[in-house]
C-alpha cells in the first residue's frame, strides 16, 4: 500500500509534539543581546552514556520510505552544515516497554528543513532519514555514543529500534 504524504513548513509549533526547533530568528527576543547574541535555545538529554556529535553525510535519494525509527535513552540533535533544505519524517511516541507499539500510518508527518533551522527530537519519537534536496547534504549529529553504536548492527530492544510500518510512503512537495 503506498499513502502520499504533503511536506509542511517547519515550525515551533508544528513540530512541538516531536522535538524543538533551534532557529536563527525564532520570533522572540535573543537571550543574550552582546556578541555573541544568543537568539534560540534547546535541551539536549542523554541517559546511560556519554554524549557525542557524529558528522554526518547523506546523498539525494527517491522520495519514499517506509520505515521508521525511534531511540529511548537519548534526544537526538540535528545541526544541518550544507546542502540545502531537505525533508524530515516524524511520527509520535508509542509506548516505550510495548517493542510492537507503532505509529498509525496517518500519523506520520514530514517537514521541510531549511539549511538554518537545527532541531532536536524528543525520545521515543519516531523518524525517518533526513532526505535531501540537494545532491549532497551534510549535518552534526548529537547523539549518545551508545545508541551510535547500536545504529551499526540495529538490535530489536536495543535503543536504535527501526520497524517497517507496511506502508510506502512518497513525498510530496
Amino acid at each position: 500500500m503506498n499513502r502520499i504524504i504533503k511536506v509542511e513548513p517547519f515550525t515551533k509549533e508544528a513540530f512541538a509534539p516531536y522535538g524543538h526547533l533551534l532557529m536563527r530568528e525564532p520570533g522572540i527576543p535573543p537571550i543574550k543581546t552582546t556578541p555573541p547574541i544568543f537568539a534560540d535555545r534547546i535541551p539536549f538529554e542523554v541517559d546511560d552514556g556519554s554524549a557525542e556529535f557524529v558528522y554526518a553525510l547523506l546523498k539525494r535519494k527517491e522520495f519514499k520510505f517506509s520505515a521508521l525509527e525511534r531511540h529511548l535513552k537519548v534526544t537526538q540533535g540535528f545541526f544541518p552544515l550544507y546542502g540545502g533544505p531537505a525533508i524530515i519524517s516524524v511520527a509520535p511516541a508509542t509506548d516505550p516497554n510495548d517493542l510492537e507499539a507503532l505509529p498509525s500510518p496517518d500519523s506520520v508527518r514530514c517537514f521541510l528543513l531549511e539549511s538554518y533551522t537545527a532541531f532536536v527530537i524528543h525520545r521515543g519519537v519516531w523518524h525517518g532519514t533526513i532526505l535531501p534536496l540537494e545532491e549532497s547534504f551534510g549535518y552534526i549529529l548529537a547523539t549518545r555514543k551508545e545508541t551510535t553504536a547500536d545504529s551499526i548492527e540495529p538490535l530489536y530492544d536495543g535503543d536504535c529500534q527501526i520497524r517497517d510500518l507496511g506502508v510506502t510512503f512518497e513525498i510530496q512537495l
